[in-house]
């Protein structure tokens, strides 16, 4: 019991942190009337300084110089959604590492057998399936993903002067940002610097948005100086966090307006130095709780907002089966089945990883960021 006191007065905001992130109900109301007035009477006494002043000693990263934000065209048009540049482009080669997945140009993959699974954290527990009635308001775009029309590339790149990509995002980016590593860095023409952060969300409270999120952010575009940053997000949207004590219930208005404020403040960090940003749609997944159709019209909306500078990439057009659907697994050339989604039904093994960084290759390719390999 001392512990907890000690911890309450000494650390309130680790304290609010733990009753965000509580299950909404009797178990959030119950923290939060333990942390509220523990931790404010740690503030008044001053106990939480001592702390701050040690975070502040650890941390000795010399100050990056970052740019400044881009800015939203002011005048927003709809693009209509065009058919997956993996339909329109020609055979993409299978990278040279052995045991690849290759993509025809049929629009659907075909694989070899590897079934080696990458290694993330178990999922978030799945929200429940009570939070799939609510939506959000009749103004929200239509929900079905789309691949946005080419985005015309800055340059095509070389061995001399190589492709900068920066991939972003939450655990998802964790497991694809290998498959383009696998793909890509084969490529001379090309450098992935990979940063997908495990359980990190747009509305996960566990960090700070603008000290942390935002600059950390700022920091990566100003150091890597990206040509095209590649953004995958949203296994953590939907477990009804808390933010600055407001309780966000996934689907509703204003969880949807949250993460609207929020992926336009990401946007405008990742264009800071002029990088082309293409946003893969959240897979769907196999639990109904999860709303990815409600967040990838949120996706889908910011995209649109920033025009030439953004586009989409569906990514059920390759996890999911014929008609856009979930799938557990995929059919090798010979018939057999691969499995391609993970235990709970949220993240993908290697071979959805690598189909996924062909289709992103397969797009700067069409877009003319890269040229053809033979």
């Amino acid at each position: 019991m001392l512990v907890l006191v000690g911890g309450s007065l000494a650390l309130p905001d680790s304290v609010d942190t733990w009753a965000a992130t509580q299950p909404a109900g009797w178990r959030r109301s119950l923290v939060r009337a333990w942390a509220d007035p523990v931790g404010d009477l740690g503030r008044r006494l001053r106990l939480d300084e001592p702390m701050a002043v040690m975070a502040d000693l650890v941390d000795t990263d010399p100050t990056m110089v970052t740019l400044p934000p881009a800015e939203r065209p002011a005048t927003a048009t709809t693009r209509q959604p065009a058919a997956s540049p993996t339909t329109t482009g020609p055979t993409v080669a299978s990278p040279t590492t052995t045991g690849q997945p290759a993509v025809t140009t049929s629009g659907q993959p075909s694989v070899s057998p590897s079934t080696t699974p990458s290694t993330t954290a178990a999922p978030p527990e799945q929200p429940s399936a009570m939070v799939a009635s609510t939506t959000i308001a009749a103004t929200a775009p239509e929900p079905a993903p789309s691949t946005t029309p080419p985005t015309p590339a800055l340059r095509t790149a070389t061995p001399e002067e190589p492709l900068r990509v920066l991939a972003v995002g939450d655990s998802l980016m964790l497991d694809l940002q290998y498959g383009l590593e696998r793909v890509l860095d084969p490529r001379p023409d090309v450098v992935v610097e990979g940063r997908g952060a495990l359980g990190f969300g747009f509305t996960v409270p566990h960090w700070d948005w603008d000290d942390d999120v935002l600059a950390d952010y700022a920091d990566m575009v100003a150091s890597f100086q990206p040509d095209v940053v590649v953004v995958m997000i949203g296994a953590n949207e939907f477990q009804g966090y808390a933010l600055e004590g407001e309780d966000l219930e996934p689907g509703s208005e204003r969880w949807r307006e949250v993460l609207l404020e929020r992926a336009d403040d990401a946007m405008s960090r990742w264009r800071a130095g002029g990088a082309t940003v293409y946003w893969w749609t959240t897979p769907t997944m196999r639990g109904a709780g999860y709303l990815t159709d409600d967040l990838n019209g949120v996706w889908a909306t910011t995209v649109d907002a920033w025009m030439e500078g953004a586009g989409m990439i569906d990514s059920m057009a390759i996890l999911g089966g014929p008609d856009g659907a979930y799938r557990e697994s995929i059919e090798d050339s010979d018939g057999s089945p691969i499995p391609l989604r993970k235990e709970h039904g949220v993240h993908f093994f290697e071979v959805g990883a690598d189909l996924l960084a062909m289709q992103l290759e397969d797009r700067l390719m069409v877009d003319g960021w890269l040229v053809y390999r033979g």
